[in-house]
């Protein structure tokens, strides 16, 4: 096969590495399909476009994979093939990359369990809390076996690599400076193309949400989502029609002595003082505990005593009961405390860039002649 394509079989491994990743990725797809038989479109043409799209996908993923071992093979020597180094290198970061491959093949279809669609933003905040996820997997899933069925199909492949002398090929043959430069550049050219001319959302081809996200490749979604920071609200978020949506929280907020300053998608209002009582301005201060329920105050039934002092607080201030979270992160409380807003989808505010001079409650303050201040307090507690 090598002699009439013309490549050093230096690069049996590369290629046979890139062939799994297909058959696996093909698999995993024709997996998704059957197990959404009942959402997915069987037209001909668009379970065609589905298994099309699908594949040109995980080409371009794959490009991405094989740059850093054909940047190995680039660089080293001739006279070194085939030595202790050279097959350690081989071995090791063929193991390790197939391991991950693997390991990420069974998170998309957990992935796929929980929210039908490939990676997204979600997976990407969910890496970043590794500890939490981790062992929300050891309470949902068996991870022993799941690791114990991860290694041993790499070691499977490795073997089916191995009997078929395709490692062999590889620390025994040599590569001239034009294989070298072919494979580097065809594979470099492709990422490139993928980089700058094709987006994930180009994948988005058919009306059918499941023929769609099964159209991309879960690996490329992910890093496609790492790199917007955002996902689409409407797809992820129950919601209605806008004007039905303002209906209702305008007719929630009409009131008699308040006028709404504008029409349409707004809830700006004027509202007249009716109680004649003198505005008096005393000092308020926020207390934003991270990690704090409710359910650690004596206000919401909890006997213990664990934080007398924000109980006494709560005695001497105006205490709201009726609140709910917006999020589950530290970060969503921060933007809906400070902004007044719900959930952003994607990365918080906070942690977008350009999120200065937004309108925030420091604002009203300010414009009632408040000098407004920032404290932050790291507590440490140790045991023995």
């Amino acid at each position: 096969m090598f002699n009439k394509i013309n490549i050093s079989p230096r690069y049996s491994l590369l290629f046979a590495f890139i062939s799994w990743f297909l058959i696996f990725s093909f698999i995993l797809r024709l997996v998704l399909i059957i197990w959404q038989y009942d959402e997915v479109s069987f037209d001909l043409f668009t379970l065609i476009g589905t298994l099309i799209t699908g594949m040109f996908y995980d080409i371009g993923t794959v490009s991405f994979i094989a740059i850093p071992s054909l940047l190995y093979y680039f660089i080293f020597p001739n006279k070194w093939i085939g030595s202790w180094l050279d097959k350690a290198l081989v071995w090791f970061f063929t193991s390790l990359t197939i391991f991950i491959l693997v390991f990420t093949f069974f998170a998309e279809i957990t992935f796929w369990d929980e929210f039908k669609t490939r990676f997204n933003f979600i997976a990407v905040d969910y890496l970043i809390y590794t500890h939490e996820v981790i062992s929300n997997i050891q309470e949902s899933y068996p991870l022993p076996i799941l690791i114990f069925g991860v290694l041993a199909i790499t070691a499977s492949i490795l073997f089916v690599f191995y009997k078929l002398e395709i490692i062999k090929n590889t620390l025994h043959c040599n590569a001239n400076i034009k294989d070298r430069a072919i494979t580097l550049s065809t594979a470099i050219i492709i990422a490139l193309f993928f980089t700058f001319f094709i987006t994930n959302n180009q994948a988005e081809w058919s009306k059918n949400r499941f023929n769609a996200e099964i159209s991309k490749s879960g690996i490329y979604s992910f890093f496609a989502a790492f790199r917007n920071n955002q996902m689409e609200y409407c797809e992820f978020y129950t919601s209605i029609e806008n004007e039905k949506a303002f209906g209702i929280v305008r007719n929630k907020l009409k009131e008699k002595n308040s006028i709404f300053k504008n029409n349409g998608f707004s809830v700006h209002r004027s509202i007249k003082d009716t109680t004649n009582i003198p505005e008096t301005r005393k000092n308020v201060v926020f207390i934003l505990v991270e990690s704090l329920s409710g359910s650690f105050m004596k206000e919401f039934g909890n006997k213990e005593s664990i934080t007398p002092f924000l109980d006494s607080l709560a005695q001497k201030s105006i205490f709201f009961e009726n609140l709910y979270a917006t999020g589950t992160r530290t970060v969503r409380g921060m933007e809906a405390m400070t902004l007044c807003i719900p959930p952003t989808p994607g990365q918080s505010i906070v942690k977008r860039p350009d999120n200065q001079n937004l309108f925030t409650v420091s604002n009203v303050f300010k414009n009632k002649g408040y000098t407004s201040n920032f404290f932050m307090v790291v507590m440490v507690t140790l045991t023995i």
